[in-house]
């Protein structure tokens, strides 16, 4: 009736102790609260007969059996099975998967890359990227700058799993492809930025993701400090 909690949990020493009362919906005494003498006596002690409740609603519905009818009782009984039923087939609700940006932690500015294997160490690892480049390329230079970025994320989804070997390959066509668009007048620039991801079934943990940039040298959006370009 209450919905308090009748069973306490054991203990390392002892077992769980029983602190509701066992309640006879029909009683078995003569003048008891809802006694029918045709009801058999050998199913007074059945699980149909009986309920457990808190000792303050066990005396109650004893106290005022004319209102805590057998049907009222037998009625409550079944309403809080279902309930009970119900709440043990409901599943914890999981957590939207997302993505945590950290002010901090995000670049705001990039440092020119000077060769592929510096690159491919910067983004081996990253779950993703921020790829951003030059506006008004013609078709050739689309595919030079297209190209890098795209041979750039092929090689980071291969990763860790990348042999010693096939890591230093990538490292020189990326390097390759450097020098190249430097021939051609562009900079390539990249950092990495660590994100969080929350939610699911699984503790947060570290989303990194790389930003990349391939700009003309004489994009207004680079600057210099010291002997370094950004």
């Amino acid at each position: 009736m209450c919905r308090h909690p009748l069973v306490v949990d054991p203990t390392s020493l002892d077992s769980e102790s029983v602190v509701g009362d066992e309640c006879h919906i029909i009683s078995n005494a003569k003048g008891g609260p809802r006694h029918d003498p045709s009801f058999p006596s050998f199913e007074i002690d059945e699980i149909a007969n009986l309920m457990l409740l808190c000792r303050v609603h066990h005396k109650l519905v004893d106290d005022q059996a004319e209102t805590y009818t057998v049907d009222l009782l037998r009625s409550m009984k079944a309403n809080h099975e279902k309930w009970v039923e119900h709440k043990l087939k409901e599943e914890p609700e999981i957590p939207a998967v997302k993505i945590r940006r950290m002010r901090s932690e995000i670049p705001t500015q990039l440092p020119v890359i000077q060769s592929g294997k510096e690159l491919l160490n910067l983004a081996i690892g990253c779950h993703g990227s921020y790829p951003d480049y030059s506006d008004d390329l013609d078709d050739e230079e689309t595919d030079l700058v297209g190209g890098f970025i795209q041979n750039l994320s092929d090689w980071s989804d291969l990763g860790y799993g990348l042999e010693p070997i096939e890591r230093i390959r990538a490292a020189k066509s990326l390097d390759d492809e450097i020098r190249q668009l430097n021939g051609r007048g562009f900079m390539v620039f990249a950092a990495k930025e660590k994100q969080r991801i929350e939610g699911g079934i699984s503790a947060s943990s570290n989303w990194w993701v790389l930003h990349l940039s391939v700009k003309r040298e004489t994009d207004k959006g680079i600057v210099t400090v010291g002997n370094e370009s950004l």
